[in-house]
């Protein structure tokens, strides 16, 4: 092989060596010029002459030429005219070799090659007898110097001189040449075989055989040889002696004198050291080979280790050229050893197998015909030790670990000619359940697992695609085409990657031992076509916007349909490097462990259901990791049961065996199934699968935080880590206990984070102890011994093999079998990455944080109010607002999407603020299900084009009626409010909900709301409007920009980022819990801080899209009738947004007329004017009532239209029923009372008292007049007024409804209320209280009768009934 390389690269790179050739002698010119006209023989004469006078000749190849020309063009030169001067020139050229070539093996087939040219010659008609005689010369001259190879050839002499030892001239030469090397023959064998002295230096093995016997072969032999050589007188006569091979097969012949199998045994060691046997090595070996299979029995147990010390080291002598041979002979004797079931023999001959070396797969060459080689005997010594350990595998689990390290280090080659998947069904059915782990770690080494042998289907359509498309002109395709169809094999895989490579980046180097070495000098001729598969491979990459790895990545269909989008017409070269591409995935596919679809591969397998099928493939589309894992774990259960299924498995083949065409080189096609087999690479396909899930839900866990979520998750992790290392037959049981021990902590909240830590450390341990036990301590010793073996291999000289190299070379396989191993590195990395994260924790925070942090569960943190959320759909969790919202939204009650932030933020809001990576997987939280709201609604929030706008309240346990904070239309900056403005239908409402932005936003940072109602009344009173809807866009524009300019004023940033204004948004609803207000009630509810608020983010509804939309808040039984009956109450306002009612901003309209009619004075009603939107939450209060068995409620309400799906539930609660005593009154009757104003009476019938603005006057009147009640008056009611509502007797507003903030407060805390006083201005900076021009300042005695409405000047007496 290597000559025919030589021979190549000496033809590729002839014009560029001639300068190093010599001049050619004239009579050789000559010699050349004849053969002129038949041009392979005048190729071939013309190489030879060149190669015979280069400046650095290669002899062999030289003899190897001139034997082909000598003896297969013999006939062409004997037939010319000047054949004796042609024939003379060859002498010459003898002549020339025999005084300068060296090399023994060379000067060996010069001499066969000139006796075999004499024989050639003799055996014409006619010849030049002095041709001839020159021969002779040559031999006689050079036979004294060369004597031992003339006599090695002896043979020839036999064989090729019967026609000169009949030709009169020639007859006595022969036979005195002959003669005399008969004779230095027998001397040659009778000195180095010396069989009486070899037999008496170890006649203490011999109990049989005797010194008589053995003088069969000792000196009366060769006594007798010479005799019979002497009494020879004729040609004849001389061929019946015994020549050199006569002499070699008589001694093996005598074998058969032994009847012993050790003494036979000992007997062929001997032949084994004379040289005179070389030739029939591989018959001593077969010999010794039959012979070990009987010897054992003749041998004692302690003397067997004697016994392997003896054979291997004969063998070792042998290995290199007899390797094959010699490996018969060790799978004979590892199976007699392993057979004997001596435990100490067995492990015995294992150390000293693997000491013995093993055959590793060299380095690739490839022949002149492409077809690759590489040692031949690699796969038999695999098979070798497959065989012994298929013995019996528990006792041979030392060989099973030393084969593991040999291919792990010293490289594997298999190719599909080879059917190795035959040996893996034979290992496999062999009893391996005790060392299933080992069989695993080997056989996943092997690049055998797939059913079709050969290119077949697919990946052979392929390959003829791509070279079809430069039919077959682009070499370098070309070939990985013939490879593939050919020389099926592991290595086309990174052949067709360095093929990539080239094309993407023009390096050409990795090619270079992947090529023949003339293609690999020809790629520059090719770079047309190398130069446009470039560009277009750099074209495809930038179109599609990804790097060649990523290119990679994609799987073929996924790759097809984005060029289809970018490139509708792919051109010759675009097609071949999608072809390509698509040949990488399936080589690797084909391989390795890789897979595209795992669905579809375990569909294939025909091993599981479909609706196991169905089940894996929801939970992956899902992304539902831990899910998938357990299916696919039930599946490897399965497999791992087929795999060890202690019945004998059957194969199905249909192989073809074919021979390339144009090459000659065999190929092997078709296709092999065996279900132990396919099982066991499926196992690994699947094995992948896992690994690259678990790595998902690995990265899923933060590296800087730990959390109570993360803390069970954490331990689910360990379980699956746990049942896959089960699966791979690793168990542990202290880590089973240690993981039992953090199951148990779970439990307990006050478990500490060195507890943690210390738990943690222990399941380290435990894992350092898996890795030790199972992948560490069970290799130390075959590496010991196979390291230096593979150094040596590798050509690393000895004086290399230092102690640091060779410990680099052991981590180096530690390394390699530990990331090949079924999750182990996984888990150490995943559990050392635990300790990392709760040491840091521990180093930097306090313990209080850390508690905080350690308590808190993402799960309970957020709740969709689409979604059931079983663990917190409670008002603890959810607030009263956000529980009866969803209880609404499941009952099928138009409630607008959103979610909520449970109570569970506020119990950890300092590490949710406060840690950088938690508040930032919070927001990430928070933004997931914006998203969700996003897919809901259809819109997008920060989409100037297409807005989503949100409130954002809060909500506990009981209500807090405006004692914390609110924020409508989050979301909305300078840029999405013109552009949504630019939209007719929303021109005007764009610039009113973004004032509305702007005025919650300064008020969360401490601006009154009297600085926006006074922009508001310049504005009004400037255009001489009573009513903010008569303002036309562009003045409502004007308005919202005065308003962000006070805001400005006030040193107040404006965060114009929507995510950044809900961050804000939020944490202002968490932190509203502390303010004052709500800090008072609570304190007078007696209700505890630990109670704490959940955030209601929801979609705005806009009741300010026009004249015919509004919000409102109505009460399902009306104070004016009968509390059992169904009568809407309450109050709304047109075009207003959720808040207005509620918070008493906007003066309000009745809901019925029967109230509007009691209560009011103006001409409409939600009734009268919006009968639909009536009519609608008439309905929805007798299903909430009647078919759901809710008490009656109080129920806010917006709607965007007059029609009935325009109506939405932004809030609902138990209506709260006034308990006043009956039959209360005034003294006086009303006209003797001085009345000065009339209002809605929402609560506590009459009430004298003193008049108060703020909380200094009630502070003054309670201490000159203890006994007074106190009579609050307000223009309407903010959060911070809730202090003075708990002090205060009565309460007056100016605007608001029966079902404003003032009003429900009031009512829960039994206050006497009246609101929305006609007709009251409230001057809060002069103190002046002005109601129908009657003027009250603070202390001044005023009446109100929260029955009726009624407000008096003066103090009346009130009667008890």
């Amino acid at each position: 092989m290597g000559n025919i390389l030589l021979s190549k690269a000496l033809e590729a790179n002839l014009s560029r060596t001639l300068d190093q050739v010599e001049e050619i002698p004239p009579r050789q010119k000559w010699l050349g010029a004849l053969s002129s006209s038949t041009w392979a023989i005048h190729k071939r004469t013309k190489e030879f002459l060149i190669e015979l006078n280069h400046k650095f000749r290669n002899d062999r190849h030289v003899i190897e030429l001139l034997h082909s020309i000598c003896l297969e063009d013999f006939w062409f030169y004997n037939s010319l005219a000047d054949a004796p001067a042609a024939l003379d020139v060859f002498i010459d050229i003898f002549e020339i070799l025999f005084s300068s070539v060296k090399a023994e093996a060379d000067r060996e087939l010069l001499i066969t090659t000139l006796i075999k040219f004499m024989d050639r010659l003799s055996s014409q008609d006619t010849f030049p007898e002095a041709v001839i005689f020159r021969c002779f010369s040559i031999i006689e001259e050079d036979l004294p110097q060369d004597e031992r190879l003339y006599i090695r050839n002896s043979g020839y002499f036999k064989t090729c001189f019967d026609y000169l030892a009949l030709h009169e001239a020639f007859a006595g030469l022969v036979l005195r040449l002959t003669a005399d090397l008969l004779d230095r023959c027998f001397d040659y064998w009778e000195e180095t075989s010396k069989a009486e002295e070899w037999f008496a230096s170890r006649r203490r093995l011999f109990t049989v055989m005797d010194e008589e016997k053995i003088q069969e072969i000792g000196m009366p032999f060769f006594a007798h040889l010479r005799a019979e050589r002497q009494r020879a007188k004729t040609w004849e006569e001389l061929r019946h002696v015994m020549f050199y091979n006569d002499i070699s097969n008589y001694f093996r012949r005598f074998t058969k004198e032994f009847t012993s199998s050790l003494e036979t045994i000992h007997y062929l060691y001997y032949l084994l050291h004379l040289p005179g046997m070389s030739k029939l090595y591989d018959h001593l070996l077969y010999d010794i080979n039959r012979s070990l299979r009987t010897v054992f029995r003749e041998l004692e147990t302690e003397d067997i280790p004697g016994f392997l010390d003896v054979i291997l080291w004969e063998l070792q002598d042998l290995k290199a050229a007899h390797t094959r041979t010699v490996l018969d002979c060790i799978a004979t004797l590892g199976r007699e050893v392993i057979g004997s079931r001596h435990k100490s023999s067995i492990s015995y001959f294992i150390n000293s197998l693997v000491q013995f070396g093993f055959s590793y797969p060299g380095d690739r060459t490839l022949t002149s015909d492409w077809q690759v080689q590489f040692n031949p005997n690699h796969v038999q010594n695999i098979r070798v030790f497959l065989e012994l350990v298929e013995k019996d595998p528990s006792a041979t689990r030392e060989l099973l670990n030393a084969l593991i390290v040999e291919l792990k280090l010293g490289g594997i080659y298999i190719s599909d000619t080879d059917l190795f998947q035959r040996d893996v069904t034979k290992l496999l059915n062999s009893p391996i359940t005790p060392v299933y782990r080992e069989i695993k770690q080997l056989t996943r080494i092997f690049p055998v697992f797939f059913q079709d042998i050969g290119a077949e289907g697919t990946l052979r359509e392929v390959t003829t695609a791509i070279d079809g498309l430069s039919l077959r002109k682009d070499r370098l395709i070309h070939f990985l085409r013939v490879q593939i169809h050919v020389e099926s094999n592991n290595t086309n895989v990174d052949l067709t990657r360095c093929i990539i490579d080239y094309w993407y980046d023009g390096d050409k180097t990795p090619l270079q031992d992947l090529l023949p070495e003339a293609l690999y000098d020809s790629l520059e001729d090719d770079h047309e076509w190398h130069t446009k598969a470039r560009v277009a491979l750099h074209a495809l990459c930038e179109g599609l916007g990804l790097g060649l790895e990523e290119l990679l990545a994609l799987n073929i269909e996924a790759l097809k349909s984005r060029v289809q989008t970018h490139f509708p017409a792919p051109d010759t070269h675009l097609n071949k490097v999608i072809d390509i591409i698509h040949i990488h995935g399936l080589l690797l596919e084909k391989y390795s462990f890789e897979t595209e679809n795992v669905v579809a591969l375990v569909e294939k397998a025909r091993f599981f259901s479909k609706s196991d099928l169905v089940k894996l493939g929801d939970a992956l589309e899902g992304g539902h990791g831990e899910e998938a894992i357990a299916l696919l774990y039930r599946m490897m259960n399965h497999l791992k049961g087929v795999i060890l299924d202690p019945h004998q498995s059957e194969a199905f083949e249909n192989i073809q065996y074919k021979r390339h065409i144009a090459a000659g080189i065999p190929s092997t096609y078709g296709q092999y199934k065996e279900p132990k087999f396919e099982s066991l690479g499926l196992m690994y396909r699947l094995e992948r699968v896992v690994s690259q899930l678990m790595a998902q839900i690995l990265e899923s866990f933060s590296h800087e935080y730990l959390t109570a979520k993360t803390l069970r998750h954490i331990y689910e992790v360990l379980l699956l880590f746990k049942e896959g290392l089960s699966l791979d037959g690793i168990y542990d049981q202290s880590f089973n206990s240690h993981l039992e021990m953090f199951k148990f902590s779970l439990s307990s909240p006050s478990f500490s984070l060195s507890q943690y830590i210390n738990i943690f450390q222990f399941l380290g341990q435990d894992v350092s102890q898996i890795i030790k036990g199972y992948f560490l301590n069970v290799y130390e010793r075959p590496l010991e011994i196979i390291i230096p073996q593979v150094l040596l291999e590798q050509r690393v000289p000895p004086e290399e093999h230092t102690r640091e190299r060779i410990q680099m070379e052991r981590e180096k396989f530690f390394r390699d079998i530990l990331s090949s191993a079924f999750l182990v590195q996984e888990l150490d990395l995943f559990i050392a990455g635990t300790i990392g994260i709760l040491r840091n924790m521990l180093d930097n925070y306090s313990d209080s944080f850390i508690e905080n942090m350690l308590t808190y569960d993402p799960d309970l943190t957020f709740s969709l109010l689409s979604q059931s959320t079983e663990k917190v759909d409670n008002p603890i969790f959810l607030g009263a607002k956000a529980f009866f919202l969803k209880k609404l939204s499941f009952l099928g009650f138009p409630v607008p999407p959103g979610f909520v932030i449970t109570t569970e933020a506020f119990r950890h809001i300092e590490p949710l603020f406060g840690h950088p990576y938690m508040h930032q997987d919070f927001m990430a939280a928070i933004e997931q299900h914006i998203a969700v709201v996003e897919r809901q609604t259809g819109r997008a929030f920060g989409d100037p084009s297409n807005p989503l706008f949100f409130s954002v309240r809060s909500g506990s346990f009981i209500s807090f009626p405006g004692a914390m904070k609110t924020f409508l239309n989050v979301g909305m900056n300078d840029e999405i409010t013109e552009a949504w403005s630019s939209h007719e239908k929303f021109a005007w409402t764009a610039w009113d909900c973004y004032r509305r932005f702007l005025q919650s936003w300064g008020m969360a940072f401490g601006m009154e709301r009297d600085v926006f109602d006074r922009i508001m009344a310049e504005h009004k009173e400037r255009l001489g409007l009573e009513l903010k809807i008569q303002l036309s866009n562009r003045q409502m524009r004007r308005i919202a920009y005065d308003y962000k300019k006070a805001i400005l004023d006030h040193t107040i940033y404006i965060e114009p980022s929507p995510m950044a204004q809900l961050k804000l948004a939020i944490r202002s609803v968490l932190d509203s819990w502390s303010s004052e207000s709500s800090v008072t009630f609570r304190d007078h509810m007696q209700i505890a801080n630990e109670w704490g608020t959940a955030v209601l983010v929801q979609k705005m509804i806009l009741g300010n899209l026009s004249e015919r939309s509004g919000t409102g808040v109505v009460f399902t039984s009306s104070p004016l009738k009968d509390y059992s009956s169904i009568d809407l109450y309450g109050d709304f306002a047109v075009c207003s947004q959720g808040e207005d009612v509620v918070a008493g901003l906007v003066n309000t309209l009745p809901i019925s007329e029967a109230q509007r009619k009691k209560q009011y004075y103006g001409p409409l009603s939600l009734e009268s004017a919006f009968p639909q939107v009536y009519q609608t939450l008439h309905r929805y209060a007798k299903q909430l009532i009647e078919q759901h068995g809710f008490v009656h409620q109080e129920i806010e309400f917006t709607f965007d239209s007059d029609l009935p799906e325009g109506v939405y539930i932004l809030q609902t609660r138990n209506q709260n029923v006034s308990n006043q005593k009956a039959g209360r009154r005034f003294a006086a009757v009303p006209q003797e009372m001085r009345a000065v104003g009339h209002g809605i009476g929402v609560s506590g019938g009459p009430l004298s008292g003193l008049l108060a603005f703020d909380m200094a006057d009630m502070e003054r009147i309670r201490a000159d007049s203890p006994n007074a009640n106190i009579i609050l008056v307000r223009p309407d009611t903010v959060p911070d007024d809730i202090p003075m509502l708990f002090i205060c007797d009565g309460l007056i507003t100016a605007k608001g409804g029966a079902t404003s903030h003032a009003a429900v407060t009031a009512v829960s805390l039994s206050k006497v209320c009246i609101v929305k006083c006609e007709g009251m201005q409230v001057k809060e900076a002069e103190k002046l209280c002005l109601i129908n021009d009657y003027a009250f300042r603070p202390g001044d005695p005023i009446s109100i009768d929260g029955d009726v409405g009624s407000i008096f000047a003066g103090s009346y007496a009130v009667l008890e009934a």
